[in-house]
């Protein structure tokens, strides 16, 4: 009998890690084309690229540790999509080469490669690069700029709604423009009902769990509400942080990978709640304007404190459960033989 270790828990389930990272790649290639009606053929250019950098490093790696090559492992090809979305269509090539590079070879394979990486690749890309480059990932491009597909982008760049919102400021811009995506701001994160549409899809096709991205925008919501960053109206507050900030697109796309979030149903919503605190935290205090991926990293070195407390608190109520029975069976058992006796 042959016996292939996994990682527990042991659930059976219809859903494989192809078909969530498939519906991945599809979702944000919807993504993608809405960044090449705003940005040309560089924004697809710069998607392609760092998709193409992150597959072959994983299978680089994978070749590297004596391991064979799972040709339907497309979780690379959905970390180098996600990266360049999270930039301006203005960025460097070589800034979303060296993200991928990093967050496939460091971040995932470092740590065992697919299913084993404690942090989002993606996340940890990202965070490496603004480190690097903070001074050239925070000016964007304007929708239907002339984006120049090779060399260095010239065109003029703008401060994005995020930016504007760490000064305090207030965005000079209207409600339609804002869901549209009509802003400066990452190429991917701006258009808000490709976004919705995508997680949507998402979660009817049971690749994602709607409560999760609920939860973690219910409570960013809160936040903004609670401590308005817009002081003049609450509600623009929250309306401006949900919108012009990349929130919704890291709570479709980030705060549910399947590999850096909690198992159990319960522990993947307290992940949401604190993931959406830490969020808020790292907007208000932290140092760039985009600091989600340093927020989603932190998140992710708390998932197995969270699944092992979730664990233990099923288990004891479990016990606790078993326990109640036994105690009525053995009863009855007493209460049969005293019967009998009489």
């Amino acid at each position: 009998m042959k016996l292939t270790p996994r990682i527990a828990p042991h659930i059976r389930s219809s859903v494989s890690n192809k078909t969530v990272m498939g519906d991945a790649v599809i979702s944000l290639a919807a993504v993608y084309v809405i960044a090449w009606f705003y940005y040309g053929l560089r924004a697809v250019a710069l998607g392609a690229l760092s998709a193409g950098v992150c597959w072959s490093a994983d299978i680089l790696c994978t070749l590297w540790r004596g391991r064979a090559v799972n040709r339907v492992d497309f979780s690379p090809v959905v970390t180098g999509m996600i990266i360049p979305l999270l930039l301006p269509a203005s960025v460097d090539y070589a800034v979303v080469v060296t993200a991928g590079i990093f967050a496939i070879c460091v971040v995932k394979q470092a740590f065992g490669g697919l299913g084993s990486n404690v942090f989002n690749p993606a996340a940890g890309g990202l965070a490496f690069v603004i480190v690097c480059w903070s001074g050239k990932l925070f000016a964007y491009p304007g929708p239907f700029a002339p984006l120049a597909l090779t060399g260095t982008a010239t065109e003029r760049l703008l401060g994005s709604t995020a930016a504007t919102l760490k000064m305090g400021g207030v965005p000079p811009y209207d409600v339609t423009s804002m869901v549209l995506g009509l802003v400066p701001g990452p190429m991917g994160t701006t258009n808000i009902l490709v976004i919705a549409a995508c997680m949507l899809y998402l979660c009817v096709r049971g690749t994602v769990r709607l409560q999760q991205p609920l939860i973690f925008l219910a409570t960013a919501a809160a936040w903004a509400a609670v401590f308005p960053r817009v002081p003049a109206d609450p509600l623009y507050s929250v309306f401006y942080e949900l919108t012009g900030t990349p929130l919704l697109f890291a709570a479709v796309f980030l705060f549910t990978d399947p590999v850096t979030t909690p198992r159990r149903a319960g522990a993947k919503a307290i992940y949401a709640f604190v993931s959406a605190l830490l969020v808020m935290l790292f907007q208000w205090y932290g140092g760039y304007e985009m600091t989600i991926p340093f927020a989603l990293l932190m998140g992710n070195a708390l998932v197995p404190a969270l699944d092992s407390a979730v664990e233990r608190y099923i288990t004891a109520k479990r016990r606790a459960k078993y326990g109640r029975r036994q105690q009525k069976s053995d009863l009855a058992a007493e209460r049969a033989e005293i019967d009998a006796v009489q």
